[in-house]
């Protein structure tokens, strides 16, 4: 396998054609991974029952926060990789991914330690006392492999930096069907409900890490890390760089997240009921979640690649592009969920006080898909231009400010309940759209030093 397998250059060519091709195998990879979710919500709501359905989907909430740390790990090797690729400084990537690697197992490790913090984070969150002991035994079965699974994601980064979204599909497509076939066996035949979808989802997801290091193990040379331990020693020059891209990501994602938590905290309040029809409409989102968070990855690595090149014109065009696409999908899935809200409501609840809520429930859904689909092509550019502190001011007043004021207005203010904490949700995302366009239109970005100068110097 040569060096194109893998590196691939972002700065020549259709901008559309890179974008799609890029962007495709993301969709896919996006789309197994919210697989895991739905699929053991699938399960657990048709063979555990509502109150093990929301267990899980409390349990979920607090994985995510802690999956926003490997977020803001892998982001940064992503936009650090691509500008050097971009600037051809390619003997560079030895040190940066070893860094990267062992920024990974770091933060894999501390999260693993803080565990026994989730008792109490689940009561400060008002689990519902019957399904307290289920949420609890849920997360700490999925935090036993943070490790592996920060590892997993920064590796991911990496290849996306490069240009590479294949390769990450394949991983994480190999963890899928692992991830149906246990969810199958544990879950539908051995009856082991809430333990058994935990249990499922962290041996397919370490198959994925595996897989991954495994793979890149082998064609290390054309990966550019040569795996030695000695090329894992943390450099201050590179480090330094890093946790400063890292730690802008890191908060903006705890922002969202810790907002998010609020509003389901909100709801968590309101009953069983409004905890499963919350998950349900949260799965439901996370499809044009796929389309977005795609074209955001794909937007990042070429932006990165291209800005270090000079190749400005190219980065403006990207991000038009970017819209376009997002735009196409974000027609198609809501005219889907606006034409039949209930039969896909369906698809993971047959409770009927579940599926009373599904009409208006899409509604808020389909405002927070096109949120989505206009704020992911100028997320991208801002983190692919390295700026990644104004996404996480960004956040703060998408996250801290508006969602929590939003959904207690809607919520509590006009006394909509669930629904309204759930449509403060939906409506918050605009505070980024804002920021992000101007951000763009005002061309700040055009004078922005590369990580790679900024390194030099």
């Amino acid at each position: 396998m040569n060096e194109q397998g893998i590196v691939k250059d972002l700065t020549k060519g259709s901008v559309f054609g890179n974008l799609v091709r890029f962007s495709l195998p993301l969709m896919l990879a996006n789309t197994l991974q919210v697989g895991f979710n739905l699929v053991d919500m699938y399960f657990v709501s048709n063979f555990a029952g509502t109150q093990a359905l929301s267990a899980v989907s409390i349990g979920g909430q607090l994985t995510m926060l802690m999956f926003s740390f490997f977020v803001g790990i892998a982001t940064c090797g992503q936009i650090y990789v691509a500008q050097t690729v971009g600037a051809g400084r390619r003997d560079q990537l030895n040190t940066i991914i070893g860094n990267l690697v062992f920024l990974s197992v770091v933060s894999g490790i501390f999260l693993m330690l803080v565990i026994p913090l989730g008792i109490p984070i689940l009561k400060l969150m008002n689990t519902p006392a019957e399904i307290l002991d289920d949420t609890y035994v849920y997360l700490v079965i999925c935090a036993a492999i943070n490790v592996f699974i920060a590892l997993y994601n920064g590796l991911c980064g990496v290849l996306r930096g490069m240009g590479d979204s294949k390769h990450p599909t394949m991983f994480i497509a190999v963890a899928t069907v692992v991830n149906i076939v246990l969810d199958y066996v544990l879950v539908g035949k051995l009856e082991y409900g809430v333990s058994g979808a935990a249990f499922a989802t962290i041996i397919s997801q370490s198959m994925a890490c595996f897989f991954a290091v495994g793979y890149l193990y082998k064609h290390r040379e054309a990966f550019g890390f040569d795996f030695k331990l000695s090329s894992m020693k943390p450099d201050g020059h590179h480090m330094k760089i890093l946790i400063r891209i890292a730690l802008p990501v890191t908060t903006k994602q705890l922002c969202i997240s810790l907002s998010m938590l609020f509003v389901n905290t909100m709801i968590n309040n309101l009953g069983v009921i409004a905890v499963a029809v919350t998950g349900v409409a949260n799965r439901l989102v996370s499809v044009m979640s796929i389309v977005s968070q795609s074209s955001n990855d794909a937007t990042a690595s070429m932006v990165g690649q291209n800005i270090a090149a000079g190749e400005k014109e190219r980065v403006s065009r990207t991000l038009w592009n970017s819209v376009l696409f997002n735009a196409i999908f974000c027609v198609v899935i809501c005219s889907l969920f606006l034409a039949m809200p209930t039969q896909v409501f369906g698809i993971f609840s047959s409770d009927p006080e579940v599926l009373a809520y599904a009409p208006s429930y899409m509604k808020a859904c389909c405002a927070m898909m096109v949120s989505f689909a206009f704020m992911a092509p100028t997320m991208g550019l801002i983190n692919g231009v390295g700026f990644t502190t104004l996404n996480m001011v960004i956040a703060i007043a998408d996250g801290v400010v508006a969602r929590i004021f939003l959904s207690i207005f809607f919520g509590s203010m006009l006394g909509m309940g669930a629904l309204g904490f759930f449509l403060g949700n939906c409506l918050a995302g605009y505070v980024s759209v804002l920021g992000g366009w101007i951000y763009f239109l005002g061309g700040w970005w055009k004078k922005r030093a590369t990580l790679v100068e900024t390194s030099e110097a």
